[in-house]
């Protein structure tokens, strides 16, 4: 009955969060280039009021309700290092509506950021909106711009108002295994001494081709938060052994997710 409440209420609102949803796209512009004339137009609030308003509408246009288990995991008021799994581009949507939904729950969880491809800060639908709340974007191709790449991903978990989300495969994994982890990408979190919080996301894979063949289709997706990894239980072992540990996990609790994709969620106390 639920299903069919969420499915009929998408159903009647679709075409207007659709249009809200283009022309909050079409204002980003403005607003990104009003505060990068001066900063004090927008907090660090407002731009992510505004992100996450965006990202609501459009995860509210693909139909798919998001589910979150152990949020109680996640540090609180202090930067964290979140590494999740990755199985299509609508996994950073998921994420941030993910976010919002913490955050209107004052769980005094700090907004994060992503680090990116180059190529979307040349994308003009989205470029805006990920430049509004920080996103560091990488050259892959440039191996020189590493360098500023840990630089800057150091310095935004120093300054403690961000998290960082790192999709530590590098590259989307299309297929329920769990890809190659890149043990070099938690160099930011061994120089910050910032906790680790392997994040699980199951429900994306193969998203793209369904949007194409049918927008409308109701989808579920999971978002689970693992057991942080605090620094002193990771300073004195290698990035790689790290890695490995946490991709263990991480597959194991998605392959629980997958053999029980309809879990209820518990209610808040």
């Amino acid at each position: 009955m639920k299903k069919f409440f969420f499915k009929l209420g998408h159903s009647l609102g679709f075409v207007f969060v659709l249009l809200f949803l283009f022309f909050s796209l079409m204002k980003s512009k403005k607003k990104y280039e009003a505060w990068e004339d001066e900063n004090e137009v927008m907090s660090l609030d407002d731009r992510y009021d505004y992100v996450y308003g965006m990202v609501k509408k459009a995860v509210f246009c693909t139909f798919t309700k998001i589910k979150i288990k152990g949020k109680e995991n996640i540090p609180t008021n202090k930067p964290v290092m979140f590494v999740p799994n990755h199985k299509s581009n609508f996994d950073v949507l998921v994420l941030l509506k993910t976010f919002s939904m913490l955050r209107k729950n004052n769980s005094g969880i700090l907004n994060p950021t992503f680090l990116s491809k180059i190529e979307i800060s040349k994308t003009k639908k989205i470029s805006y909106a990920a430049k509004l709340i920080n996103t560091i974007f990488i050259d892959r191709g440039n191996l020189r711009d590493l360098v500023r790449v840990i630089k800057e991903e150091k310095e935004l978990l120093q300054k403690g108002e961000q998290s960082l989300i790192m999709f530590i495969e590098g590259t989307r994994i299309k297929s329920h295994e769990l890809g190659e982890f890149k043990a070099a990408a938690l160099t930011p979190a061994y120089s910050t001494f910032c906790q680790i919080v392997p994040v699980v996301i199951y429900g994306t894979l193969g998203v793209e081709k369904e949007h194409k063949k049918n927008i409308l289709k109701y989808k579920e997706v999971t978002v689970q938060f693992l057991n942080p990894i605090k620094y002193k239980d990771y300073i004195q072992l290698s990035k790689d052994l790290i890695a490995d540990k946490m991709k263990a996990k991480m597959q194991e609790a998605y392959n629980e997710i997958k053999e029980n994709p309809n879990w209820k969620e518990e209610k808040e106390k």
